[in-house]
Parts: structure tokens; C-alpha cells; sequence
């Protein structure tokens, strides 16, 4: 059974043939992931500064 394998070059010349679709694959990957973490920041980050900011206000207002 002859298989062929990418990664095994007869000549150090030729060239990787799946580089532009793992290129693809890879850039897809960090879109999803800066995707996720634009909506995670949505609900968690600027509503966790408005509450740190709220906190501080009702416990100044609770030692008066």
C-alpha cells in the first residue's frame, strides 16, 4: 500500500502542497477566537467595571 504522506519531501525543494489551507484553517481558528473573546468582553467586561465603580460608591455611602 503506497500512501502518500505531505510531509515526506523526495527533494528538499518541493513543496508543502496543504500550506494555503492550513493557512486558512489556522486564520478561521483565530477569527473564532477574537470573535469569542469580543463577546465575552461584551457582557463581562465593561458591566464588571460599571459594578467595581458601584460597589465603591454604595460603600462609601454605607460608612456615612
Amino acid at each position: 500500500m503506497n500512501t502518500k504522506n505531505n510531509f515526506d519531501f523526495e527533494d528538499d525543494d518541493e513543496e508543502f502542497e496543504g500550506v494555503e489551507t492550513i493557512k486558512n484553517m489556522l486564520v478561521s481558528e483565530i477569527e473564532l477566537i477574537r470573535d469569542g473573546l469580543t463577546i465575552v468582553n461584551m457582557f463581562l467586561g465593561e458591566p464588571a467595571k460599571a459594578m467595581v465603580e458601584y460597589l465603591k460608591i454604595f460603600e462609601k455611602n454605607k460608612e456615612d
